[in-house]
């Protein structure tokens, strides 16, 4: 039985191990690859950090005075309170932020690694069929944030406080 393409009673990790003037055995890693995760992890985390802290400072100080008025401990403010109401201010725009940073990945063909956009710009220059290949590439790319974006707006709609839903408008309205 083969589990990712590792044969049976191999070990999925293994450390490895110096046998002359290099190593063997352990995880391979693809240089393009760890450039193009570290640089989107270390973007992304940078931008995450601000929303969450973002998010944080949103909160408004009566709440969490009022819950230290009642006597709850400094923990049971954060918990109960502050990281609740954060939260209802952090997850719209870490929604956007998912989308993006999924967009980002096709940064890679800058560096040499290959993503479904090189590898649909590859198949044009082989086969000729433009239309068909990008439209493909768009269904894909489509169906990846939708995706994240309903999962987000689930979740949105999850935490939003009772009664206080969000109306839609229609154009017959106006």
């Amino acid at each position: 039985m083969a589990v990712l393409g590792t044969p049976a009673g191999a070990p999925l990790l293994e450390m490895p191990k110096l046998k002359g003037l290099r190593f063997e055995g352990g995880l391979r890693m693809i240089p393009e690859f760890t450039a193009l995760a570290v640089s989107i992890v270390v973007f992304g985390s940078a931008y995450i950090g601000e929303i969450v802290r973002g998010g944080f400072n949103a909160v408004d100080r009566g709440p969490l005075e009022g819950a230290k008025a009642l006597g709850l401990k400094p923990w049971m403010v954060m918990i109960n309170v502050h990281i609740p109401l954060a939260f209802r201010a952090i997850v719209p725009p870490l929604g956007n932020m998912y989308v993006w940073l999924m967009k980002a990945t096709t940064l890679g063909i800058a560096i040499g690694f290959s993503d479904l956009f090189m590898i649909v710009s590859t198949s044009i220059n082989q086969s000729g069929q433009t239309i068909e290949l990008l439209a493909l590439m768009m269904v894909g790319f489509f169906i990846i944030n939708y995706t994240i974006s309903s999962l987000m707006n689930v979740l949105n709609r999850a935490i939003a406080l009772k009664g206080y839903e969000v109306q839609r408008v229609t154009g017959a309205e106006l």
